[in-house]
């Protein structure tokens, strides 16, 4: 790990990860151990329990299982946590119940979460954040970043490791605070940046090799020290055609590990009943490594 180079630093004090139990949210988790290792941060593990079956019982029966799945819960949360060389200072434990994205939303400001970690992976209960508008709730409205880690995302067969990270960026200039967590998690896994502009109106087969032009330059003056490792570990990218097209094609060709993306808010209605989806969606929802989206 290399010292704090960027100009803008970013701190990842306090993470969320929720689970649902699953084989398809281990993948998720890797990430978020990894990363709460890497900043030595506060990880909160979440679970989220769906009220709509309970519901359907008698007061009393109901109840009874309510209470029961939250102490299940807990209990396998904590068997999870065991097992990650994490101190148990730096581990808690979120168990509530509620309909998504509502209660992650509350988990992220009552606990003033930095950064969240979601497997959106098929799992039952988790399926409503496949749904385009529901997942561009999320991403869209959540008071931190959040790591998508979607459902093509191939399962770690080791330690994370961050080595090329992918910046979309428009320059012009770039006020983005995604561009401090691209440095800062370039600088922290000691990992290659590749600064990608894509001209969506010149064809995909018209694209052309470029060394660093002008407004990369700049960009790099303004958000990198000179004195920062990560210069030598630059390279820029121009991609040609559907913005969404040209970044999962060299997400995909150039074993990207990390895309980071910022992204427009939208007022949570609004959000609720996004009419379709846009090109952060798409790429959130078929690249081959994480998305982290920053509003």
């Amino acid at each position: 790990m290399e010292g704090h180079g960027s100009k803008n630093t970013i701190t990842l004090n306090d993470l969320l990860f929720t689970t649902y139990f699953s084989a398809a949210s281990d993948t998720a988790y890797e990430y978020a151990i990894s990363i709460t290792k890497r900043y030595d941060a506060q990880l909160y593990v979440a679970h989220v329990i769906d009220l709509g079956p309970f519901g359907l019982m008698v007061s009393e029966s109901s109840s009874s299982m309510f209470k029961q799945a939250h102490e299940q819960a807990r209990q396998k949360i904590e068997c999870m946590l065991t097992t990650r060389g994490i101190p148990s200072e730096q581990c808690h434990i979120v168990v509530t119940d509620g309909g998504l994205p509502d209660a992650l939303i509350d988990i992220m400001r009552q606990h003033q979460i930095d950064l969240a970690v979601l497997g959106t992976h098929g799992r039952r209960a988790f399926k409503k954040l496949l749904v385009g508008s529901v997942a561009e709730e999320v991403f869209r409205i959540a008071p931190c970043a959040v790591l998508n880690v979607g459902p093509i995302v191939t399962p770690t067969a080791s330690s994370v490791e961050l080595r090329h990270i992918l910046y979309p960026v428009e320059f012009a200039p770039d006020p983005s605070d995604a561009a401090k967590y691209a440095v800062s998690i370039a600088e922290r896994y000691g990992g290659k940046l590749t600064l990608m502009n894509v001209m969506e109106d010149v064809p995909a087969s018209a694209k052309q090799q470029e060394t660093f032009p002008v407004p990369v330059e700049s960009w790099i003056d303004d958000h990198i020290s000179k004195g920062s490792g990560l210069r030598s570990r630059l390279a820029f990218e121009r991609g040609a055609g559907p913005a969404a097209e040209a970044v999962l094609n060299y997400a995909t060709t150039a074993a990207v590990d990390l895309i980071v993306l910022g992204i427009h808010p939208l007022d949570p209605v609004i959000a609720a009943h996004f009419p379709r989806s846009d090109t952060a969606y798409e790429i959130v929802s078929r690249a081959p490594c994480p998305v982290l989206t920053i509003r």
